[in-house]
């Protein structure tokens, strides 16, 4: 990690010599927009709730069809490739994803905080800064509620991120990146030696707590003595 370190901070002295400029969240995001469901009558769409949501991989699944009769009163707002969302109830549960191409035009729920980066943020440079220490530790000092923890949008968007040049942020994403591709492949290993292993404990259970019934038990004994009186 240390190569990697020496380069951003190489590019931090060279092109941030005065330092990297601070900005809170919401001065970076462009406007989000909600669906109007009586303009929309007849159109079907995926709806995104927290449970979509892959809490590991952060990969977005699961998604539901609707239309206006069928919405749900939290499937709200409009999402677009590059946003990045994150769930604001049970925040520390940390269900952050970015939109692809697939989900652009589709729906969230109001459960999730829409955040459109402007021209200033890459989309991938905000998804891990959503995924740090510090955005974590503010959201739990932040959040409100004992037995339903949430945080509000606003709360979430007066966070402070850091501001480096697009140059920068560029070299962070793919360094980060890496590791987490590294980490899917471990992962997709693990889970097919995880998977082998229980095939395997599987096949012995069934051979190792297969006991013969009492019927049976009783008929080989009774065999047994037939066949010593006949001996």
């Amino acid at each position: 990690m240390t190569k990697h370190q020496n380069k951003i901070e190489k590019l931090i002295a060279e092109l941030c010599p005065d330092g990297v400029v601070y900005k809170e969240l919401g001065k970076v995001l462009k406007p989000k927009e909600n669906i109007s469901w009586k303009d929309s009558f007849g159109s079907k769409f995926q709806y995104i709730d927290l449970s979509s949501v892959d809490r590991v991989t952060h990969k977005i699944f699961g998604t539901t069809e609707i239309d206006a009769a069928t919405a749900p009163s939290r499937a709200q707002q409009v999402v677009h490739k590059g946003d990045v969302i994150f769930g604001t109830t049970r925040p520390t549960l940390k269900r952050y994803s970015i939109i692809g191409e697939d989900l652009d035009g589709q729906i969230a729920s109001t459960g999730f905080c829409v955040l459109r980066p402007n021209d200033e943020v890459l989309t991938s440079f905000l998804f891990h800064l959503i995924g740090s220490a510090d955005f974590n530790d503010y959201v739990e000092f932040t959040q409100k509620g004992a037995s339903y923890p949430a945080i509000s949008d606003a709360e979430v968007k007066r966070f402070k991120i850091p501001i480096p040049p697009l140059l920068i942020q560029q070299e962070i994403v793919e360094i980060l990146d890496s590791f987490t591709e590294l980490e899917a492949e471990l992962e997709a290993e693990l889970e097919a030696e995880l998977e082998a292993r229980k095939k395997q404990y599987e096949f012995y259970r069934e051979k190792l707590l297969a006991f013969p019934n009492r019927t049976e038990q009783n008929r080989t004994e009774q065999n047994r003595t037939e066949q010593n009186r006949t001996g």
